[in-house]
């Protein structure tokens, strides 16, 4: 897995390349924790554009850190899941638990609104 943030404010957008299982979850706590550590970032998008798997490690951990920047008013929004995520998320009944957008752009509006 690789992954890329770019910081807008109170918000960080992860873009995440290849599959986020359990092997590559370290990884990725990492990168949050690194973000969440000053206290300004509450928002989070994650970009899945280029992640053809995910699986229920990191499904938890993502619910886990919604509820985590839910207690700071923030969020976890996940953008432009491929037709394999958005099924893994429609079996696992995740659509209704995470927002769910098109792109990047309609995540950062929807969390500046």
């Amino acid at each position: 897995m690789n992954l890329t943030a770019e910081s807008y404010g109170h918000s960080v957008i992860l873009n995440i390349k290849g599959e986020l299982t359990d092997d590559s979850m370290v990884a990725l706590q990492q990168a949050v924790d690194h973000h969440l550590a000053g206290g300004e970032v509450v928002d989070l998008v994650a970009n899945l554009e280029q992640v053809p798997f995910i699986d229920s490690a990191c499904l938890e951990y993502l619910l886990d850190l919604q509820d985590k920047l839910a207690e700071k008013f923030g969020q976890v929004k996940l953008t432009n899941c491929d037709a394999n995520v958005m099924k893994i998320l429609e079996i696992t009944h995740l659509t209704t638990s995470f927002e769910i957008l098109r792109d990047v752009a309609e995540a950062v509006k929807a969390i500046q609104v």
